[in-house]
């Protein structure tokens, strides 16, 4: 049975209340989006994996420049692990709940890091509760969810991500991709510094809706040099993503090959392996 989720308001409700209303709440809803996803994948202590939906696919194509071809991430979702390919940047990921463990792999240094599911979220409740009030107003929301047309906004001053939800055939989909997404915000915070409140906040809607974003936009207003104010300038990442509800062949091979092959990878500590 899933965890009761913390309400939010549902798209384009008449009642809506406001989420933020003080720097307590900022950080308190960070928290209860962490705590859903650990909640979600607390079974991995037992040996037990979230709840699986039939093996999929998600494809994703990101752009940074959309006049240019965009970046390519397929994430398969198979007998209860989930395997990232980032052909581009020679990275795969391999969540394995069961045992509590995600591996990264560089496939062109043919190295590899093991990170332990439970002390990373550690670490990242550490960072959370360490962080001053000011961080908290800065990098969180500051204003309810809203509508853009048939797009969803959530943000603040500095930063937004505007997307358009899709609700997968099987809800569980959303969710064993939800938690997926929740798991690569504790590494971008931990590992390559990024803010990790306002993704968090978007991952607990989402999986509140038991939704995927089809589209998603994160709009970053630019602080010029010396400045500590964003002052209009804005570059923006577009992420467009695509459900494939059945494995191919292909797929299947390629994880089969990837598990068999990971422990040839030179096993390193994470302050080696995220320096290169």
């Amino acid at each position: 049975m899933l965890p009761k989720t913390p309400q939010y308001p549902r798209w384009g409700s008449s009642n809506n209340t406001k989420i933020m209303d003080n720097t307590k709440t900022l950080i308190c809803t960070a928290i209860m989006s962490l705590s859903l996803v650990a909640g979600l994948v607390s079974g991995f202590v037992q040996g037990q994996a979230p709840p699986q939906p039939n093996e999929f696919r998600i494809d994703i194509d990101m752009y940074e420049d959309e006049k240019k071809p965009p970046l390519n991430i397929k994430t398969i979702f198979m007998d209860g692990k989930v395997i990232e390919l980032n052909d581009e940047r020679n990275r795969v990921t391999i969540v394995d709940s069961s045992i509590g463990n995600i591996t990264i792999l560089d496939t062109l240094q043919k190295s590899r890091v093991s990170l332990e599911m439970a002390a990373l979220e550690k670490k990242l409740n550490n960072v959370l509760q360490k962080m001053t009030e000011d961080e908290r107003r800065k990098f969180s929301s500051n204003r309810e969810p809203s509508l853009d047309g048939d797009m969803v906004v959530l943000g603040n001053d500095r930063m937004l991500y505007k997307f358009r939800p899709m609700t997968p055939s099987n809800p569980n989909i959303a969710i064993s991709y939800g938690v997926f997404a929740s798991w690569s915000v504790r590494i971008n915070a931990l590992f390559y510094g990024t803010q990790p409140l306002l993704r968090m906040e978007l991952n607990q809607l989402l999986l509140d809706q038991r939704q995927l974003p089809s589209e998603l936009r994160r709009v970053t207003v630019e602080v010029p040099p010396n400045q500590t104010m964003p002052q209009g300038k804005t570059s923006e990442v577009v992420v467009r993503m695509f459900v494939n509800e059945k494995l191919s062949q292909e797929d299947k091979t390629r994880v089969a090959s990837i598990l068999k092959s990971m422990n040839e990878y030179t096993k390193t500590t994470d302050k080696e392996f995220f320096l290169r």
